[in-house]
């Protein structure tokens, strides 16, 4: 019988989206080696880094790692943060640490050891490595540009090194810059001497907290459990959730551009041989993942990340009557029309604008209430979900716009919208819940603030106009003229808002590879110890990460990740015996951002006979998918088979960058809708296929 070696916490997919009390105590029942934490992403868009600010409300921020401290200082664990502060800049990271001061001072925290790691490089080393042409692409975009690299804030993605040093030194709560999200899973899972195939694959799986479950949400904890046969088990601490073989398979697809290959500082992650498997209706387990140290540019490798200013933003919102559609030029974005995507909705199909609107005495209660409302909004898991990465998609980065009326009171609206029809079906419900979920668990916030929720569409369209420029007169005659284009046309209904002061605009400056050894290893995530009793902090030294291989050698697999399991074309399928609608056939149907150029869109199926379908269908080869998707050939990075949760993944080079001026889903959560709406035809010789099984 397999031994129990090492037990590990996720709260939750990122700090600040809430997670229940109740779910953190049932998972520190029994062993706990580690509670671990993923604190922010780059998937919001560049204005956190180039601001230094949080995407998520500070109580919210405050209240998810409180309840961290209190389970780590009782049980003596380590505590781990990455990512800090959303972008895990430098300011990112203070913002943290001031939320954590507060932490210890409300808990009476003392001689505590705290290791904090930064993130930020110095943009003219950056400039250096591009003159020596060094700096290596990880897809299409962004251009660079040494201007606009000087004026950038850039962080690099630290691995697992810098966080194993800091455990090592005796550290218990340990804040980390930028970091890739399974590091800080991995990490003391490596330097305990568990397998890295396996440790890193676990991380990948619990960055997300119970988004691997069933239902999924990043909003809940699971734990991980590692035994000394080489397996993994998860176990969803919530008895409203559970995972299983599927969910855990499926998940591993997650936010990456190819099923079975992620990439890292360290090496290669590769997953083509894992085996998933189920010991009770609850849990379930991995094993068999590998950890590959191959040649350049693994190791050693990080990924850069750099954002600038492009100006101060001003933005309209215009509700007008259904008749004036026809009138509105083509270029403009319409909730009813091509808000979500620039492709216009065909016939059949339906576009929703869901437009939060709040109003309050103060700002910071208008503001609470409409980043509360996105927030439960966006992730609300429901029963049926198949768009499992996001409910709806946003225009803007940031995406809540606050102002004030003429009455004096304050307001703040966030533009969004969807094209699923399964969200359509229970958008109701959804709404009903989102609200018991702030009455609960934030009622002081429904008190302070009042909310509508606009729905437009077809029968009530909306406009949104948005203009950037660094010159406030010049900025706000351009934004004018775009609204005077359109009222020359239509007339605005009541309730309309124009010419709304925005968040400043940002834009990715670098999404590129430094190879650098020397300046990974000399230069990047100093690590800074302190002493910390309450909101005193006495710093006690500095260290240097400490460098070492990890992973096999000699693997003789395929690590092509534009090869290893993708789709071909197969011959003349045969007799036709019908189709079927792929939303009958799918249990998921997702699209994500895999990082700020790619997109990529899962699609697992509800039996291995509609899988087998859709393999022979050539529905899902590349060649079909650009026409599927309106792109060239060349930007479909790939199309996949997943045998292991019967998925197919489509990976593109996301046709802009994300959170671009003319960006309609940053996430890039909403995109699947022309997926959706595929008829599969049915061929006999798939069906002789799937009979096997």
């Amino acid at each position: 019988m397999a031994n129990l070696i090492y037990r590990v916490v996720s709260a939750c997919g990122a700090l600040g989206y809430g997670y229940p009390k109740e779910s953190l105590d049932e998972a520190l029942k029994g062993r706990v080696d580690a509670i671990v934490s993923d604190a922010g992403s780059m998937d919001a868009g560049p204005f956190y880094l180039g601001t230094g600010t949080e995407y998520f409300e500070r109580e919210a921020v405050k209240l998810d790692y409180r309840h961290m401290v209190e389970a780590g200082a009782r049980l003596g664990v380590p505590v781990i943060l990455g990512s800090c502060g959303m972008a895990g800049g430098d300011r990112n990271l203070d913002y943290m640490l001031a939320v954590a001061k507060e932490v210890f001072a409300d808990l009476g925290i003392a001689d505590a050891k705290v290791a904090v790691i930064s993130a930020e490089l110095d943009p003219e080393i950056v400039v250096s490595e591009l003159k020596a042409g060094a700096l290596r692409a990880t897809g299409t975009g962004p251009e660079l540009d040494e201007t606009a690299l000087r004026e950038s804030t850039i962080v690099g993605q630290m691995g697992i090194h810098p966080l194993i040093t800091a455990l090592e030194s005796g550290a218990q709560y340990i804040f980390a810059g930028r970091s890739c999200d399974v590091a800080l899973f991995a990490s003391d899972m490596v330097r305990r001497g568990i397998d890295a195939g396996l440790a890193y694959h676990v991380g990948h799986v619990l960055e997300c907290g119970a988004l691997a479950c069933d239902p999924g949400s990043p909003s809940d904890c699971l734990v991980a459990e590692i035994y000394d046969d080489g397996s993994a088990l998860f176990v969803a601490p919530n008895p409203a959730r559970r995972c299983t073989s599927y969910s855990i398979a499926a998940h591993s697809l997650y936010e990456e551009s190819h099923p079975q290959l992620q990439f890292y500082p360290e090496g290669i992650l590769a997953m083509e041989k894992t085996t998933f498997f189920a010991p009770d209706s609850r849990s379930a387990g991995i094993r068999g993942s590998r950890f590959v140290r191959s040649a350049k540019p693994w190791p050693w490798s990080i990924k850069l990340e750099g954002s600038r200013r492009l100006g101060a933003r001003k933005v309209s919102l215009l509700h007008i009557d259904p008749a004036d559609l026809a009138k509105v030029p083509a270029d403009v974005l319409v909730y009813g029309r091509n808000g979500v995507q620039t492709r216009p909705v065909g016939p059949g199909q339906r576009e929703l604008g869901i437009i939060i609107e709040t109003t309050a005495k103060t700002e910071e209660a208008a503001v609470m209430l409409g980043s509360l409302l996105t927030h439960y909004l966006i992730h609300y898991g429901y029963a049926g979900r198949k768009a499992t990465a996001g409910n709806i998609a946003y225009p803007l980065s940031p995406n809540l716009v606050s102002f004030r009326r003429e009455d004096g009171s304050f307001g703040a609206i966030v533009p969004s919208g969807t094209r699923d029809p399964v969200f359509f079906a229970n958008y109701a419900g959804i709404k009903q819940a989102v609200i018991g979920l702030i009455e609960a668990e934030f009622p002081a916030a429904l008190k302070d603030a009042g909310y509508r929720i606009i729905d437009a569409d077809e029968m009530a369209p909306a406009i949104l106009v948005r203009t950037t420029g660094r010159d406030p007169a010049e900025l706000a005659a351009r934004h004018a003229a775009e609204v005077a284009r359109i009222t020359a046309l239509v007339t605005p209904k009541s309730g309309s808002l124009i010419g709304l002061d925005a968040p400043d605009a940002y834009e990715w400056t670098l999404y590129h590879l430094l190879q650098n050894e020397d300046v990974i290893k000399t230069v990047m995530f100093p690590i800074a110890y302190f002493d910390a009793t309450g909101a005193d902090w006495v710093k006690t030294g500095d260290a240097r990460p400490r460098y070492f291989d990890i992973g096999e050698t000699g693997y003789t697999g395929n690590l092509d990740d534009r090869t290893l399991s993708l789709i071909q074309e197969v011959p003349a399928p045969g007799v036709r015996a019908g189709e079927h609608r792929l939303l009958d056939m799918a249990v998921v149907i997702r699209s994500k951002d895999a990082g700020i150029n790619r997109l990529t869109f899962d699609i697992i199926f509800t039996s291995g006979e509609n899988y087998e379908i859709a393999l022979n269908s050539n529905v899902f080869t590349p060649k079909n998918m650009a026409l599927v998707l309106g792109l060239p050939l060349e930007r479909i990075v790939g199309t996949f088979f997943v045998d292991s949760c019967n998925a197919i993944k489509v990976s593109v080079d996301r046709p802009n960058i994300s959170a671009s001026l003319d960006e309609r889903d940053v996430f890039g959560a909403q995109q699947q809708s022309v997926i959706e709406n595929l008829s599969v035809p049915v061929h006999r010789r798939a069906l002789a296929v799937a009979s096997s099984f």
